[in-house]
């Protein structure tokens, strides 16, 4: 493998990376959206039935405030750019059910995405250490004729020490 090759592999493995950072990144925010979702499905669901009764409803951060569901009250819920509609709830519920799904499905995509870059980056991994497994030379054998006399120890030479040695003023 030419050294140009070699790079060029490991270019492509650290590009690998940081599309697995990315993805990790963006799946952790659709899981937290999805979460978001399903408790906002099952509130929903929970406060359907309920005709003036008091309910907690959470602002965020967790702040809840109580109210009164009123009879006939219908949710509203955002349909994207910022454009909401007053719903039934169980229109509203069905949506939601939608989004859900679809999440889901987007993020079992991108799990069977980061599978595929993760047996990529292996692949391209294990090429590399193939190719250096291929190009480290073999360690010399010693040779029993050649000997190198190790009964003799080297000698040293003597260091000076600075401000110790006699001068004529002494």
């Amino acid at each position: 493998m030419e050294p140009d090759e070699a790079r060029r592999i490991t270019r492509l493995i650290e590009a690998n990376h940081s599309r697995q950072e990315a993805l990790r990144a963006q799946l952790e925010r659709l899981s937290t959206l999805l979460d978001e979702q399903t408790r906002a499905q099952g509130t929903l669901e929970a406060t359907a039935m309920q005709t003036n009764k008091r309910t907690m409803i959470p602002l965020g951060s967790g702040v809840q405030i109580p109210v009164t569901i009123e009879e006939g009250a219908l949710p509203v819920i955002d349909i994207g750019s910022g454009v909401q509609i007053e719903t039934t709830h169980e229109k509203a519920i069905q949506m939601l059910n939608q989004r859900n799904t679809e999440l889901t499905n987007l993020i079992e995509s991108m799990v069977e995405e980061s599978r595929a870059i993760d047996s990529t980056i292996l692949e391209l991994t294990n090429q590399i250490e193939n190719h250096q497994l291929d190009t480290t030379p073999e360690t010399p054998k010693e040779s029993t004729d050649q000997e190198t006399p190790q009964s003799q120890p080297k000698k040293r030479t003597p260091r000076r020490k600075r401000g110790t040695e006699l001068t004529l003023d002494d």
